[in-house]
């Protein structure tokens, strides 16, 4: 029996559940990789089935995720890609998925781009993924395990250019509430970039900070959000401008 490994780097956690969801259609046992934590190399094997998923950040998958998942294998494993982004844009993060997994020994059979609630702008994609997008994942999974048993090979066109547009830094503060931090250090430990001191939880390093959220979700007091003027300035044109329902799509 194959093993099903799911791969993610899922700062707000939205990116986890689609690649569960996916997951969730498939026998075998389950190993999971977080790459929020996990930051070692690793190889699969040929009997492996990989649903690997990264969250699109201004067009391209993350520094940090994509740093980590280049120091795992694949050796013939068969891979999903899913990029999963908040109904704004994907770029070229799908296709530098699908060229990060190529480039490191995986055969991806298909890929797709998912739509969540977006993680900074939370007026955009409001409870997604709803009842029809987990439909449509359902459908998606289905169909990867059709194209896994007739041993078939991904032979859609994954849009996106090369070279990738730049990567870019957002220009938001993260600001901590002192009256109400629990002092759990729970978003120390979470920050892939390192960037809130272990011995001051209160500070964020805004020039080491990728904006990636992790923080403000894992924060049980909800003491740490988006704030200053440019996060403001920004929040109504960009929920305006990105109200229009984007759906899944998938590469077969």
């Amino acid at each position: 029996m194959s093993n099903v490994i799911e791969v993610f780097f899922s700062p707000s956690s939205t990116t986890k559940k689609v690649v569960e969801q996916v997951s969730s259609n498939f026998d075998g046992n389950k190993e999971t990789y977080d790459l929020l934590n996990f930051n070692d190399s690793k190889e699969f094997s040929g009997t492996d089935i990989a649903i690997v998923g990264m969250p699109v950040f201004a067009g391209r998958i993350p520094k940090s995720g994509r740093a980590r998942l280049e120091k795992i294998k694949g050796n013939n494993t068969k891979a999903i890609a899913i990029a999963n982004y908040g109904n704004a844009h994907v770029s070229d993060a799908l296709l530098e998925l699908v060229e990060i997994l190529r480039e490191n020994g995986f055969d991806v059979l298909a890929a797709a781009t998912t739509v969540s609630h977006h993680s900074i702008f939370d007026g955009v994609a409001v409870g997604r993924p709803d009842s029809d997008d987990i439909e449509k994942i359902n459908e998606f999974a289905k169909k990867c395990i059709g194209k896994i048993e007739s041993g078939e090979s991904l032979e859609s066109e994954i849009p996106g250019n090369k070279p990738y547009v730049d990567y870019k830094q957002l220009p938001f503060e993260i600001s901590c509430d002192e009256s109400i931090c629990a002092f759990c250090y729970d978003c120390v430990s979470i920050c892939p970039e390192k960037a809130i001191p272990d011995d001051d939880p209160i500070s964020t390093d805004l020039d080491l900070c990728s904006r990636c959220t992790a923080c403000i979700n894992i924060c049980p007091e909800d003491a740490r959000k988006f704030s200053g003027d440019a996060f403001e300035a920004k929040k109504p044109e960009f929920e305006s401008a990105n109200s229009e329902r984007k759906e899944i799509e998938f590469f077969l």
